[in-house]
């Protein structure tokens, strides 16, 4: 590879998904990590062949002005690599997960927030007292209400409330932090 920034790219992507991958197994890591980067190179590397060999963007010369057509020449193939690379790119990603979650027990929190599922919603609670510390407070909510209710607000208090009875209401979810 003659280019340099093309080679810094590689690299930059490798070390990106190498350091993405799940850390409690290093030999996870120094397998999985770079076998999901080239993949990805591997597509990147086909979806770009394949695109030159259907525009022939090599054979594209440049003008000044730019001949007619040439804008298009060059900006379809674009669309096209970008379209190509977020659906693939996307469905590499989301079989890695699959794949580590499934088969190793690894990257639970990547791939469970990627299923859309309206359950088990978790947030923070934080308290400073008037000594200046911080309390947090992580609380969960097992079940969502499904249904709602509109009731009679003075304009500062929510409109609506929970009406459903399979719906659970917030929890600890373990014990607050004092920093």
């Amino acid at each position: 590879m003659t280019n340099q920034t093309g080679a810094l790219w590689v690299v930059t992507l490798l070390l990106a998904v190498v350091f993405f991958t799940d850390t409690h197994s290093v030999p996870y890591r120094l397998l999985a990590g770079p076998l999901h980067g080239f993949t990805h190179l591997t597509v990147i590397f086909v979806v770009g062949w394949a695109i030159d060999r259907r525009f022939a963007i090599s054979a594209v010369s440049y003008h000044d002005p730019p001949l007619p057509g040439t804008v298009v020449k060059l900006l379809l193939p674009a669309l096209i690599m970008f379209a190509a690379g977020w659906l693939i790119g996307s469905e590499i990603m989301g079989i890695y997960l699959w794949v580590s979650l499934n088969y190793f027990r690894r990257h639970q929190n990547e791939a469970f927030s990627s299923l859309h599922i309206p359950d088990f919603k978790n947030f923070l609670r934080l308290h400073i007292n008037t000594e200046g510390a911080l309390t947090i407070y992580p609380v969960g909510i097992r079940t969502v209400p499904r249904k709602w209710k509109e009731i009679p607000t003075d304009g500062y208090s929510a409109r609506f409330q929970p009406d459903d009875q399979d719906a659970t209401g917030p929890a600890l979810i373990e014990e607050p932090i004092r920093i």
